[in-house]
């Protein structure tokens, strides 16, 4: 904000304030498709918070744009020519950390399978993509998403430094889809090494303070009969999920119900990418169905995952709470009346306040409740809201979580 401070000897002092807009956000569209290309370009340039510096039609112009133009925000195709998302997303999170959204054409099984690979190698979310229709009613949220999205700071993922300059990057085509704009230099001309962004030095990875010694000398804590897991995550959730869930042994004495938000239709991929994850099964719940020891259970598409008070598994089509369906809060609080006392419960990272609620409901009938910290949190919305609720008993680095889950269940002797 400025202020300006005009003196006039025939008038009283007179104050003029002008205020600064703030930069448009610079968004990268990496799309093979022609036509929902276009879509894409006209929702971003119908809005002025944005900045529409690039269309890369596959993975290597993509880079080429991303290490030239440094947008703040990236939508990212799975299935491309010459090079795939999923190689694009690795050698972008490993060299020019960007957020990322990836957005699907298909739900097949491959293409499902290949999305969760892109949210692994540091993509944040992932959506399908919609109908034209869907496009006209449901841009505006895809907007504000690519807005949130673009103010998380991403930190470097080694797996892609092994891309050594994409050995190398393929030639130049033609007429690359660079977005005409009276500012916008050409993004495959060749560049000035001076001008190349260089990202922000990443947060370092940082473990807990030896969390073990402090579980094995809480002897109250050793003698406790746990008899569910309850476990909440939201955006960086699945490569979170993927790093904890595999560290426990294919016999984990614990039921797993598990939270994790992502769009309809998503759920089956998410079970089954997850089940080549980690040793346990994973599975979508049933209705009905009595949990078992060493399995996950994730709710169906758009339906809370809840628990009777006989701890038979209920699918919950109630309302979505604070427009989430499922909800951690209710996954909990259902918990919290089957289990008594008998609860652990994991938040993981994640954007906004669910599951804070209802770990309190979890910590008022004796539960105990664990939060990843901030370090390794790719957001600390959902961590710190609990942890701020005073809800929390144990606050750890993600790699110090399963070592933790298995000392305190009796998995892992010492």
């Amino acid at each position: 904000m400025v202020i300006v401070a005009e003196l006039n000897h025939k008038l009283p002092l007179q104050i003029t304030i002008e205020q600064k807009m703030p930069d448009p956000i610079k968004v990268l569209i990496v799309e093979d498709s022609p036509t929902v290309a276009a879509i894409l370009r006209h929702l971003i340039e119908s809005d002025a918070a944005f900045q529409l510096v690039g269309v890369a039609s596959n993975g290597a112009e993509a880079i080429r744009m991303t290490a030239h133009h440094h947008p703040q925000v990236i939508t990212m195709d799975v299935n491309m020519p010459h090079m795939s998302g999923l190689e694009a997303t690795e050698y972008i999170m490993a060299h020019n950390p960007t957020p990322i959204l990836v957005i699907t054409a298909s739900l097949a099984r491959q293409d499902i399978d290949l999305s969760f690979k892109m949210l692994s190698a540091g993509a944040l979310e992932i959506i399908e993509k919609p109908t034209a229709e869907e496009w006209a009613r449901d841009g505006g949220k895809l907007l504000e998403r690519l807005k949130l999205l673009s103010r998380i700071k991403v930190i470097t993922h080694l797996r892609g430094k092994s891309r050594s300059a994409i050995q190398p990057l393929p030639p130049t085509t033609p007429n690359p889809q660079v977005v005409p704009r009276r500012d916008m230099d050409n993004a495959t001309a060749p560049l000035d090494p001076s001008k190349i962004y260089q990202p922000p030095t990443p947060k370092p990875f940082v473990r807990g303070t030896n969390p073990l010694n402090s579980a094995i000398a809480d002897r109250t804590l050793l003698k406790a009969h746990f008899k569910i897991l309850g476990i909440a995550a939201s955006t960086g959730g699945p490569p979170a999920l993927s790093r904890l869930l595999k560290e426990l042994p294919a016999d984990f004495p614990l039921p797993i119900l598990l939270v994790q938000h992502i769009p309809s239709g998503f759920s089956i991929g998410l079970a089954e990418w997850l089940n080549g994850e980690t040793p346990l099964r994973v599975k979508n719940a049933s209705e009905g169905e009595i949990p078992l020891p060493g399995t996950i259970y994730l709710s169906t598409d758009d339906r809370h995952l809840a628990v009777y008070k006989d701890g038979r598994l209920h699918l919950d089509d109630s309302p979505a709470r604070f427009s989430l369906r499922p909800s951690a809060d209710i996954t909990f609080e259902s918990m919290s009346l089957a289990w008594p006392g008998e609860t652990l419960a994991v938040i993981l990272t994640g954007m906004g306040r669910d599951g804070s609620i209802g770990m309190e409901s979890l910590k008022r009938a004796g539960g105990y409740n664990i939060a990843q910290d901030e370090a390794t949190s790719v957001i600390f919305g959902m961590p710190k809201s609990a942890i701020e609720r005073g809800v929390i008993d144990k606050v750890l680095a993600l790699n110090d979580i399963a070592p933790f889950l298995k000392i305190i269940t009796k998995s892992e002797t010492h």
